[in-house]
């Protein structure tokens, strides 16, 4: 059993903790098939348990979980350990040491809704929304993330010494613990007892009457079924490629590698790519919106993309961009502020360009943020150095000098610092975030010595330091950080969206004279003002909110008149309306047109529109303004609703989703599934037949979920704020005086 091995403050590894590649789904269905023979009968073992999983978004926790029918313990158990990061193994041994489910030959459903403890406190009943073997694996698994990131529990730090109780009941005493580790930690929040002597000497048997045997036997159960707590065998402490916090680098086999940094990270580094020759790497973030990072691959003047994936970077695919005009790259953040990574780079011109993402896995052609860089020799981006939120750009200049230049989040500036000299001897200056954890942006550089030496980041001071952190750093290059966090499948959005640039949703609004207006939100639920955008429309025209339908980097509108000319309105970077450009003709005979939402999967806006026989089809977009093909049927029946719109990515699985409207005023949701079909549609309201209009304005309150703005015939208007989980949050009404409007966007 090996308990003399058994240390109450390093229980185990970071390493070991962390390591989601432990395990394979098919060792761990053999694993469970292997401690239980045969099951009582009328029971179901843990080999035999299926269940119809739910789908969860990802989060800063867990890259999600896509649910499905049917799903074994073991595929669930696999699928939750890697989408948050934690090792197979710890999550087996805590079905065993809680209620025994591993070698159970009669577990009762109870065992099953309570697994793993997971909400279940030893002073309290259990939380009802953690009932369920998938819950508790999902929940437990998500739960030691929250614990690790050191920001809600705080009271079993690592590195301190805390007095950690024997038994529940006080008087058992405590006694003091030195955390070596954040894993650890995170054994004692959700344990928070440690054996006590009488504990250690039983084994797996009983103590005295103040033992407790959660970590003991977390101890014991590892060790006898998994070998030591503290071999990694080197396999690493990467979390997840997408949200875990790292520095990148290239080293001198063209291996691609990511070293953890920030709280509950070891020196420990994994592989991302490997092959890349001579080429400069860069993680730039999710370039095609498919919940994964991606990393720039530059060899003189062609780019390619290489493409994340849950273990690493794959599948490189050229740009169609020349760089070979291009001094100097960093990866941005996203600059721009709508929502998708940018990249930053100097000419030999000395000329700042800010490359926009296109949300498709490439660039918008660049635009001038800046001249007289020329004198530059290092950038730095994707760094908040002044803590407002804002991304800003660090830059080195060839006097050795370090600035940082204000972002406004909108891919301009506010201001400009110099917050350091003698930097000009720096082999390489780059930031991966928050190093120290902190809470303030941190900056790296290496020397010729090969040092690799911390800078601590703080807004009022500037920087402090530096203390060395590593060493043998000479033949790394293309060091950087880890690029902004992923790990969310990113939906395109809907409604009218950022029209006037300004970083918040907005609607637009055909009056019965003709004109179109832009009703500016100001990101919290409510309005900042109006801006005209057109005249001599008609009043029976339809408005569609269209998307980046042309693929140029603005919000565009459609037209669709009486006799069916479909015109599109592209968006400009003056906040107006360019000249109309005719795209269809026939729409006349067609109804529930629906605007701006990519349900073929293309990262492209399509239109959905009714046929007079009921059929729902879709015509494709070519993402130039165009259409890619003739209407596809992608449905039946449709005749049923008198209303239905783009609400965006309504129940938080990432992809987009209708909604639709009975004339009884039921209001069912028809989720998507990304790839050109549907989900379990469901009816999710009633009463909504006393409203005039309905449209998906996306987020109009700024708080991370999609919205629905609701018009009565008398004019006002009512927000209702969606929950991120198919479902709905608080409404009230924010206008009055609309029942002059015939048609919302």
């Amino acid at each position: 059993m090996g308990l003399e091995g058994f240390t109450p403050g390093n229980i185990i590894s970071d390493d070991v903790f962390f390591n989601n590649r432990s395990m394979t789904e098919a060792e761990i269905d053999a694993f469970i098939r292997s401690k239980v023979a045969s099951c009582t009968s009328g029971y179901t073992c843990l080999k035999d348990f299926r269940m119809s999983t739910p789908t969860r978004p990802a989060d800063s926790y867990c890259d999600g979980y896509a649910g499905a029918a049917n799903e074994s313990a073991a595929r669930i158990i696999y699928k939750a350990s890697q989408s948050c990061g934690i090792n197979p193994q710890v999550l087996l041994v805590m079905l065993q040491k809680e209620q025994g489910l591993i070698t159970h030959t009669w577990p009762s459903q109870w065992r099953y809704d309570m697994a793993l403890g997971q909400g279940c406190p030893d002073d309290a009943p259990c939380d009802p929304q953690f009932a369920g073997f998938f819950y508790q694996i999902y929940g437990a698994a998500r739960q030691m993330n929250i614990y690790t990131e050191g920001y809600w529990f705080t009271y079993f730090a690592p590195g301190y010494t805390w007095q950690v109780q024997y038994h529940p009941n006080r008087g058992c005493g405590t006694g003091p613990v030195y955390m070596e580790n954040a894993a650890t930690s995170a054994l004692y929040y959700y344990t928070p007892y440690q054996p006590n002597a009488a504990a250690l000497r039983a084994g797996y048997g009983e103590g005295d009457s103040c033992s407790s045997y959660g970590n003991r036997n977390f101890y014991n159960y590892f060790t006898d079924w998994f070998g030591s707590t503290q071999d990694t065998s080197g396999s690493g402490s990467l979390r997840s490629p997408n949200t875990s916090s790292y520095i990148t680098t290239v080293d001198s086999a063209g291996d691609v590698w990511a070293y953890p940094v920030g709280p509950g990270a070891s020196a420990a580094r994994s592989k991302l790519a490997t092959g890349v020759g001579g080429a400069t790497v860069m993680m730039v973030g999710d370039l095609d919106g498919d919940g994964t990072r991606d990393a720039l691959m530059r060899n003189g003047a062609s780019v390619m993309v290489m493409y994340g994936s849950p273990g690493g970077l794959t599948n490189a695919k050229p740009l169609a961009v020349d760089w070979s005009n291009v001094v100097l790259a960093t990866a941005a953040g996203d600059m721009s502020g709508d929502g998708v990574p940018d990249v930053l780079t100097t000419d030999k011109a000395g000329t700042l360009h800010l490359w926009r993402g296109d949300n498709r896995g490439g660039f918008l052609p660049p635009i001038v943020v800046g001249w007289g860089w020329g004198g530059m020799t290092t950038l730095i981006g994707n760094i908040d150095m002044s803590g407002d939120g804002n991304l800003d750009l660090v830059a080195r200049d060839s006097a050795g000098r370090l600035w940082v230049y204000y972002g406004n989040s909108r891919g301009g500036w506010v201001g400009s610092k110099l917050i350091g000299t003698g930097w000009g001897n720096f082999t390489s200056i780059f930031s991966a975030g928050d190093f120290d954890g902190d809470g303030w942006a941190d900056l790296l550089a290496t020397d010729t010595a090969g040092n690799l030496l911390h800078y601590y980041g703080q807004s009022w001071i500037g920087l402090t330091g530096p203390v060395r952190v590593g060493t043998g750093w000479t033949s790394m290059r293309s060091n950087g950080g880890a690029g902004p966090a992923a790990g969310v499948v990113r939906p395109l959005q809907p409604g009218t969206g950022d029209m006037d640039l300004d970083g918040a949703v907005d609607v637009t609004a055909l009056a019965g004279d003709g004109s179109v207006t832009l009703y500016r939100g100001d990101g919290a639920g409510s309005w900042r003002g109006t801006l005209p955008l057109g005249s001599g429309w008609s009043a029976a025209d339809n408005l569609l909110p269209m998307g980046d339908f042309n693929g140029d980097g603005f919000r565009d509108l459609g037209r669709v008149t009486p006799s069916g000319d479909f015109y599109l309105y592209p968006g400009t970077a003056d906040k107006k309306l360019g000249a109309p450009v005719k795209i269809g003709n026939g729409w006349h005979t067609l109804g529930l047109l629906i605007s701006g939402i990519d349900f073929d999967g293309d990262r492209i806006p399509d239109v959905l529109a009714r046929t007079s026989s009921g059929e729902l089809t879709m015509y494709p977009g070519n993402g130039k303004g165009g259409w890619k093909s003739g209407a596809v049927v992608i449905g039946y029946g449709w005749s049923g609703f008198d209303a239905a719109f783009n609400v965006g990515d309504f129940d938080g699985d990432g992809r987009s989703d209708l909604l639709a409207r009975t004339p009884a005023g039921a209001l069912w949701l028809f989720p998507t599934t990304g790839s050109g079909s549907w989900g379990n549609a469901r009816q999710i309201g009633n009463g909504w037949g006393m409203f005039s209009s309905l449209i998906g304005p996306g987020d109009f309150d700024g708080n991370g979920t999609v919205d629905v703005l609701a018009r009565t015939p008398g004019g006002d208007l009512y927000l209702y704020r969606g929950n991120g989980a198919g479902s709905w949050g608080a409404s009230n009404r924010i206008g009055w005086g609309w029942q002059g409007f015939v048609d919302l966007g």
